[in-house]
This record gives C-alpha cells, sequence and structure tokens, in this order.
C-alpha cells in the first residue's frame, strides 16, 4: 500500500521533495503571470509548506480510502483540501492579519478563501498525485541511503524553523513599515516612502495581493485625509473671490507654457464628462495646485502634471478614432496617450510623468509613486463626479419638463387640436 514500510525519515523527506515541487510550480506560475522573476512563498529558502502537508495529508487519505469508487475519492478529496486551504487560509489571517491569497474575484468563491475553480484544479491533481507522480518518488525515496536519509531529516526540520522565524519577522516588520506608511504619510518625502515600498518588494511580488491591501489602505486614508481638506479650500475659494487672484496669478505663471499651446487649446473642441476636455483639465489643475500647496506638497509639479492628465485629442465615445484601437479599452488607455502627447510637446518631470500615467489608479495596476499623484488622481475622480452629478440633474429637469410638456401641451396647442371637433 501507500504508506507500507515508509519510515518518519522518508515522511520527513517526502514533506521537503513535495514543498519544493511545490515552490517550482508556483515561482513557474508567478514569474509568467507577473512577467517578473518571483520568489514566490512565505519562506525566504526555496520550499512552500502547504504543499508539502497537502501532500502528506493526501498520503494518509490515500492509505485510508485507496478500496473507495473513484468518484467518491474524488468527492472527498474534494471537501477536505478545499477545508485545508480554507483553514490555513483562515489561521494566517488571523495571526498576521494578512490575507496571503484571494479569490474574491473568482465565482463561486467563499470569503476568498476558496473558489470552485482552484477547489476543483486541487482535487484533479490530488488524484494525478496518488496515481502518478507519488508512486515513483516514493520509489526513489526508498532507494536512498538510510544514512542520508535519517541525516537530511535531522537537518531539516531546524532548517525549516530558522527560515520560518526569520519568514515571521519578515511579516511582522511588514505590517510595521505599513502602518507607519499610513500614520506618517504626509509626513514622509517621496524618497522615504519609496525605499518603503522597495523594502517591501519581495512579499508583494510573491504575494500581489498584497499590493492591493497596501494600495487599498493607503487610498482610503489619502482619501479620508484629502476630503477634509477639499471643502475646506473650496469653500475659502468660493467665500474670497479676491483671496483667488494671487493664487491664480501665480497658477498662470506655472502653466503658462501648457495652457495657450496651440496643440493644448485643441482640447476644447473635445467634449468630455460635462465639459471640455480643456475645462476639465483646468480646473483639475486648479484644484490639484490649491490642495498640494495646502498640504506642502510640490503644487507646482501637481498642476501642471493635472493640466495633462487627460491630453488626448478625441472623444472617448466614439470609436472611429486613430489614437484609440477598436480593442482598446480608454480607461487603461488614454493615460499611455496622453503621456505620449504631453512628452511630444512639453518637457515633463519625473513627478509630471507619474501624474499623467497612473492618474486612473487604481484601474491601473501599479500605484502611483508621488503624493502629488494621489492628489491629482482624487482631484480628477473628485471634479469628474461632481460633473457627472451635474449632468445627472441637468438630465433628469430636461426629462421632467419634456414629460408635463407631452402631458399638458400649451393651451393653443389644445385648442388647435380640438378646432375639427367643433365644425
Amino acid at each position: 500500500m501507500i504508506l507500507d514500510n515508509v519510515t518518519m525519515p522518508q515522511l520527513l523527506v517526502l514533506f521537503a521533495i513535495y514543498s519544493f515541487l511545490g515552490w517550482i510550480i508556483e515561482v513557474v506560475y508567478r514569474s509568467i503571470t507577473q512577467r517578473q522573476i518571483i520568489n514566490a512563498g512565505f519562506l525566504y529558502g526555496p520550499l512552500i509548506p502547504i504543499y508539502g502537508f497537502g501532500a502528506i495529508f493526501i498520503i494518509f487519505l490515500e492509505f485510508l480510502i485507496h478500496a473507495w469508487p473513484l468518484p467518491v475519492k474524488f468527492a472527498v478529496y474534494g471537501v477536505l483540501l478545499t477545508a485545508l486551504e480554507y483553514g490555513t487560509g483562515f489561521l494566517f489571517e488571523k495571526i498576521f492579519k494578512l490575507k496571503l491569497w484571494d479569490y474574491s474575484k473568482n465565482k463561486f468563491n467563499f470569503h476568498g478563501r476558496v473558489c470552485l475553480l482552484f477547489s476543483a484544479f486541487w482535487t484533479v491533481m490530488a488524484l494525478i498525485f496518488v496515481m502518478v507522480i507519488h508512486p515513483p518518488v516514493l520509489r526513489y525515496v526508498q532507494s536512498l541511503e538510510k544514512s542520508f536519509v535519517n541525516m537530511f531529516s535531522a537537518v531539516l526540520p531546524a532548517y525549516v524553523l530558522t527560515d520560518l522565524v526569520f519568514s515571521v519577522i519578515s511579516i511582522t516588520e511588514f505590517r510595521r513599515k505599513i502602518a507607519y506608511l499610513y500614520a506618517e504619510y504626509f509626513n514622509l518625502s517621496n524618497t522615504e516612502i519609496e525605499k518603503i515600498f522597495h523594502s517591501l518588494r519581495r512579499l508583494r511580488t510573491a504575494f500581489p495581493h498584497l499590493s492591493q491591501y497596501i494600495d487599498s489602505s493607503i487610498d482610503r486614508e489619502i482619501k479620508g485625509k484629502i476630503n477634509m481638506f477639499l471643502k475646506s479650500i473650496m469653500s475659502r475659494i468660493r467665500q474670497n473671490i479676491e483671496g483667488r487672484k494671487p493664487f491664480e496669478n501665480e497658477f498662470y505663471e506655472i502653466i503658462g507654457d501648457i495652457y495657450e499651446h496651440e496643440e493644448f487649446l485643441k482640447l476644447k473642441n473635445h467634449y468630455h464628462h460635462n465639459s471640455s476636455i480643456y475645462e476639465h483639465v483646468m480646473d483639475v489643475a486648479y484644484f490639484s495646485y490649491r490642495t498640494s500647496k495646502f498640504l506642502k506638497l510640490d503644487y507646482q509639479s501637481a498642476a501642471r502634471g493635472a493640466l495633462l492628465h487627460d491630453f488626448f485629442l478625441y472623444d472617448w465615445r466614439n470609436r472611429d478614432v486613430s489614437d484609440l484601437p477598436e480593442d482598446k479599452f480608454h480607461g487603461i488607455e488614454h493615460p499611455k496617450i496622453a503621456l505620449k502627447n504631453a512628452t511630444t510637446h512639453f518637457t515633463l518631470n519625473a513627478i509630471e510623468k507619474d501624474i499623467v500615467i497612473k492618474h486612473m489608479w487604481p484601474l491601473t495596476l501599479v500605484p502611483p509613486r508621488f503624493k502629488e499623484s494621489f492628489v491629482v488622481s482624487f482631484a480628477d475622480k473628485y471634479l469628474a463626479s461632481k460633473e457627472y452629478a451635474t449632468k445627472l440633474k441637468r438630465d433628469k429637469v430636461v426629462g421632467r419638463v419634456r414629460k408635463k410638456t407631452k402631458a399638458h401641451p400649451p393651451r393653443k396647442a389644445r385648442k388647435k387640436r380640438h378646432e375639427p371637433a367643433h365644425e
């Protein structure tokens, strides 16, 4: 049978082999999907223990139910492996307060920890494992020298324990740095923020949704703070028209080479939200300028980057345009088009380029590098939502007027309609 003549040292060797094979699978899968070399897994070393534990679990399970019919075994594997994956994810979230995988976007998922697609995949893999993979691997392990197996089984626990300790320290440091980043975001320089992001790179690439965890949390943190500033800033602007003049003079000096440029003026010809692109970007630029000045950021780069964030020369509702191919999505593509147009006609610094290419975040996956980019991103969304709300209210008013006009036509029209009846 599957466990006949298997000693505890041999079982530990099997655990190491399957943990290593699991690491290879994850490295290949994640490196292909993320288009870069990824050291997958929670541990630093080339082992992913959940694969090893899963393999040992399947070995013992097969020992117990090897005589059962295949459909029944398939169902048992499916239920128990799903429970194992769910339990592992649950414990990790409770202990470390982090989610190492997330199936929330998959259909038929449960709490994002398991989903039907991957449960079916693990079940099929389990059957292939016990029928095809494990038998030759077991024969190989049993053929190894007993002294080597005993030595390996003695070293392995010490190695895994050491790696686990350093990995736990790493994940604890990860959480500490994230907490620090949230609390001090507006007090840190862009260089300091970039340094913190770089130090978290291994875990962020090994578990891509950790980036979403970071980005969404920073998004909420910054959005909350900026929203508090937006109302106060806008109220100050509205309450004191005279107070705008010094700001406006400086603002127009900053953007002087852009807003009157022949190519940039073409934005007036293209409709956007509730106005022209030109009007929209001017509003976002001024808003970003005032907000960045209030937050003591680089308000010059914020103003210029915001002015160029929608520098595309087409109506995005019209698919018959040369800049936007039929099979491309405007929301993702237009930042690239805007950046290309901007760099063709103007000289941009790193912050301004980042603002243009990242202003649609989180629709674009890579988060902004600079605080000014976050400001413009939120200013764009804030003003766009106001423009849409204004358009919606106007459309509703127009719709109600049209309904009333149809239900109660003008008196002259009613009289004219009834004239033939009196003849």
